[in-house]
C-alpha cells in the first residue's frame, strides 16, 4: 500500500534516489546537528561540519531536530538558514523531533523536564485532551520550518521526517510504558494526518524508527501506524560499552535483515536511523558517544562498515545516522583541532572514504548513483 497523501515532485525525486542507494553499492553516510553544531567548527550556518574539516565532504545526510524551535539547539530561522546553505551543498536533511512533554506546566512550548515521562501527555494530546490545542500549536511550528525552507529555485526543499522514535523505549513519553501499541499507533496517524493531510505539508517524507535490537517481524511492527503512514523503516541501534566479541556487530545485522525484508515486501525504504559507538562508563569518565581517549575497539568505523556490508539487509540500507558532537567530551565522529587530534580520526577517514560510502554531495537527481 503506497503512501496516503500526495507529495511535491522535490519529495518524489528525494524517495527514488534513496531507493537508488537502498539497491547500490553504496550507503549514504549521516550525522545529526553537523551543520551548525561541532567541536572543530567556526559557521554554524551549514557551511561547515567535523566531518567535512576531517575529510573534504559534508556527510551525505544530516539531521536536525524540532529542539531548534525551542531554543535548544538554535533558533528556527537560524535552522532555516542551515537547511538552505545543505541544499545548496547537495546534503539530504532529517528532522528529528525530541518534543517536550506538554502536560509540564504552562502555555508555551520550551516545558521541559527531566521528568519527561510525567503526566499523561500522549492521551492528553489527542482530540477531545485538554492538551491538544497546545500539540497542534506545536505542530504548527513543523509547517511553518517544512514551509520556510526554500531553495534557490523557490521550491520547499524535500526533507525526511521521523517523529516518536525509540517508541519501544521508557524514556519518552510516547514509550512503551506510557501509551498502548494501538495509543501509540494513533498518535502517530493523527499527527501526519495533521501535517500532511489537513496542513498540505507535501516536502516530508515519513520514517518509523523504533529502539533495536528487533527480534523479527512482529516485534518491529507492534507500533507500526502503517503502510500509509510511512515511507523509510528506520532503526536506532548504539554499541554500548564496545569490546569485540560482545555481538554487537551480530545483533546489529540481524535486525536490518528484518527491516530490509518488511521494506522491500511493503515497497518502503530502509535505513539505520541512529547508531554510535557509546562508551559510557570508563576509568576516565562517563562519556555519551565516543572516549576522548583509550577507546577500547579503535578500528569501529571500519568494523562496522565490514558488518553491514557483510549483511543483505545492511548492504540495502539507505543511508546510516550518527548522533551529534556537542563537545568535546560528547561526540560520535572523530574530529581535530590545532591542540588535538581524535585516536580515531585515520580509522574514520578510511571508512568514510570507502567506495561503499557516500558522502555529499548526493543532491543531484540525474547523476548515477
Amino acid at each position: 500500500m503506497s503512501f496516503k497523501y500526495k507529495r511535491s515532485e522535490g519529495l518524489e525525486k528525494l524517495l527514488g534516489l534513496l531507493r537508488d542507494y537502498s539497491i547500490s553499492d553504496k550507503i549514504l553516510f549521516g550525522q545529526q546537528n553537523a551543520g551548525h553544531i561541532g567541536v572543530s567548527i567556526n559557521a554554524v550556518d551549514g557551511t561547515e561540519s567535523d566531518c567535512k574539516n576531517l575529510t573534504g565532504n559534508h556527510p551525505a545526510v544530516i539531521g536536525v531536530d524540532t529542539l531548534s524551535f525551542l531554543g535548544y539547539e538554535g533558533k528556527m530561522n537560524d535552522l532555516i538558514k542551515v537547511v538552505k546553505n545543505l541544499r545548496r551543498q547537495n546534503v539530504i536533511v532529517t528532522l528529528s523531533s525530541h518534543m517536550p512533554n506538554f502536560s509540564l506546566g504552562g502555555d508555551e512550548f520550551y516545558d521541559y523536564s527531566p521528568n519527561i515521562t510525567d503526566g499523561d501527555c500522549g492521551k492528553r494530546i489527542m482530540p477531545g485532551g485538554d492538551l491538544n490545542e497546545k500539540y497542534l500549536r506545536f505542530l504548527d511550528l513543523i509547517v511553518e520550518f517544512a514551509s520556510g525552507c526554500i531553495d534557490v529555485e523557490g521550491e520547499k526543499i524535500p526533507m525526511i521526517f521521523r517523529p516518536f522514535h525509540e517508541c519501544n523505549g521508557d524514556w519518552f513519553w510516547w514509550g512503551k510504558d506510557y501509551l498502548s501499541d494501538e495509543e501509540y499507533k494513533e498518535l502517530f496517524k493523527y499527527t501526519v494526518d495533521y501535517l500532511i493531510g489537513e496542513k498540505g505539508v507535501d516536502n516530508l517524507a515519513i520514517a518509523y524508527s523504533p529502539n533495536g535490537p528487533v527480534s523479527g517481524e512482529k516485534d518491529y511492527l507492534l507500533r507500526y501506524p502503517g503502510d500509509e503512514y510511512v515511507d523509510i523503516l528506520g532503526l536506532d541501534l548504539y554499541h554500548d560499552k564496545p569490546h569485540k566479541g560482545d555481538g554487537f556487530f551480530n545483533k546489529l545485522t540481524s535486525s536490518l535483515d528484518v527491516i530490509y525484508f518488511l521494506a522491500n515486501q511493503r515497497n518502503k525504504i530502509a535505513a539505520l536511523t541512529e547508531t554510535g559507538y557509546r562508551s559510557l562508563e570508563t576509568e576516565n569518565g562517563y562519556f555519551e558517544g565516543l572516549a576522548p581517549a583509550d577507546n577500547t575497539m579503535p578500528d569501529w568505523f571500519t568494523l562496522l562498515l565490514e558488518a553491514i556490508t557483510s549483511s543483505d539487509g545492511g548492504s540495502h540500507i539507505a543511508y546510516m545516522l550518527l548522533w551529534a558532537n556537542f563537545s568535546d567530551t560528547q561526540f560520535w565522529v572523530p574530529f581535530a583541532t590545532e591542540d588535538f587530534r581524535h585516536e580515531m580520526c585515520d580509522d574514520f577517514i578510511k571508512f568514510a572514504g570507502d567506495s561503499r560510502i557516500k558522502l555529499a554531495p548526493v543532491f543531484d537527481f540525474n547523476e548515477q548513483v
